[in-house]
């Protein structure tokens, strides 16, 4: 796992590193996802666990979006697994177009 965010073509491959990526049963006419594949750095994956539980209570878009996925139907650890995946989206954002962090939350 080296420094450069430019190594990993988009979002997903970090997602998938950290072991987040949902995980897909097959079984002839049955498709349904599963769990989180857990294959990847359990250190990264516990990493990105912790600082989604703290943007979702210390910022306000991050906020919203798990407070809309509860409402959604989510379970309490599925809702802070989505907010993680839209975190890494927007670092992942951050880091390859070299912005801050603006939040804008719509009212």
């Amino acid at each position: 796992m080296g420094g450069d965010i430019n190594q990993f073509e988009r979002s997903g491959k970090i997602i998938a590193m950290a072991g987040l990526d949902p995980a897909v049963y097959q079984s002839g006419k049955y498709e349904g996802k599963g769990r989180i594949t857990k294959r990847g750095n359990r250190h990264l994956r516990r990493i990105i666990w912790l600082m989604t539980t703290k943007v979702i209570q210390y910022t306000d878009i991050f906020n919203v979006y798990y407070l809309k996925r509860r409402k959604e139907g989510l379970p309490y650890k599925m809702a802070v697994l989505a907010t993680a995946h839209k975190l890494i989206r927007v670092i992942y954002a951050m880091l390859t177009q070299r912005t801050t962090f603006c939040p804008q939350v719509n009212s």
